[in-house]
C-alpha cells in the first residue's frame, strides 16, 4: 500500500464516522410535534402531546393494567401486570411511527407526528 491509499482509506472512514454521528444525533431529537396515541382493543382512546416533564399514565387494557411513562424525548412502558412483560423490556420509542404493544392486554402505543419542515413530508411518489 502506498501513502495515498492509506490517506484515501482514512478519509473515507472519517467521512463515514461523521455521517453516522450526524444521523444518530439528528434522529435522537424528536420533532416538537410528536404525540403518543393510545389504542386499547384496536380503538384510539387517547392522543397525548409529549410533556415537558416526565409523567406517568395508567392504562386499563383488556384484562390488565399498564403504566406508560411519557417523557420529553419519547415514551416507554414502565409497568405491566401481564405474564410476559415484553412491553416493559421494549426500549423507549422516540420517532413517529414507532410502536410499543402489550398483546395480552391489547394495548398499543404509537408515536405520531409531523415531519420537521426541513425534512419534508413525502418519502416517495409513485405514479
Amino acid at each position: 500500500m502506498k501513502k495515498l491509499d492509506i490517506c484515501l482509506i482514512a478519509a473515507a472512514l472519517l467521512a463515514a464516522a461523521l455521517l453516522a454521528a450526524f444521523f444518530y444525533w439528528r434522529g435522537a431529537q424528536p420533532s416538537a410535534r410528536v404525540y403518543a396515541e393510545v389504542y386499547v382493543d384496536g380503538e384510539l382512546t387517547r392522543r397525548l402531546d409529549l410533556p415537558d416533564e416526565p409523567r406517568e399514565l395508567e392504562i386499563q387494557g383488556v384484562g390488565g393494567r399498564n403504566v406508560l411513562l411519557l417523557e420529553p424525548d419519547g415514551v416507554r412502558m414502565l409497568e405491566a401486570d401481564c405474564a410476559s412483560r415484553d412491553c416493559v423490556r421494549h426500549p423507549k420509542i422516540t420517532r413517529p411511527g414507532s410502536v410499543i404493544a402489550c398483546l395480552p392486554h391489547r394495548v398499543l402505543i404509537r408515536l405520531g407526528g409531523e415531519p420537521d419542515e426541513d425534512e419534508g413530508g413525502v418519502d416517495i411518489i409513485v405514479g
